[in-house]
């Protein structure tokens, strides 16, 4: 069976990265928002924290996303994608082939550098959403589902098999 595994960063590693708490934003529900403060007066002139409304961590992530792919999950790596991508490109155009995926460029489609970077996060990191909750905005995205919805929506598009 394949395995799957996190990048983490070479020299800048950081072992409490992989059980750090997190939130994210997913693009819908930041659309929503931007909607909903552009619209609504008592919103003039504010800035706003936007997340989904849940926490996690990529230990407890990333089995979830595992099992999605059907694969099994390794110990992270502790060195930068960007070097273990490196040289990916020709298995990337073989699965394109393989799948018949569309064809879009790895370069397109990756920036190992920007997951290098989100990956190291060795401390928690949240922002405080109440304020737009105060506000009126009660949205709210589940993450792992949110995950899912994108993973579905990048098959359904041929960019993963």
């Amino acid at each position: 069976m394949r395995h799957i595994r996190i990048g983490q960063r070479g020299l800048n590693w950081k072992p409490g990265a992989y059980d750090a708490l997190l939130e994210m934003t997913d693009s819908s529900l930041l659309a929503k928002a931007t909607v909903w403060a552009a619209t609504e007066q008592a919103c003039a002139n504010q800035a706003f924290n936007i997340n989904n409304g849940d926490l996690f961590r990529w230990s407890g992530m990333w089995p979830k996303i595992a099992r999605y792919f059907e694969m099994e999950v390794a110990p992270p790596l502790q060195m930068p994608l960007a070097t273990v991508m490196a040289d990916k490109e020709i298995i990337w155009k073989k699965m394109i082939a393989k799948y018949g995926l569309a064809e879009h460029t790895f370069q397109e489609l990756s920036s190992w550098n920007f997951a290098d970077f989100v990956f190291s996060w060795d401390y928690d990191m949240f922002a405080d959403g109440s304020k737009a909750r105060k506000l009126g905005f009660h949205e709210y995205a589940e993450t792992e589902a949110m995950f899912i919805q994108i993973f579905e929506e990048l098959k359904k598009q041929k960019v993963i098999p």
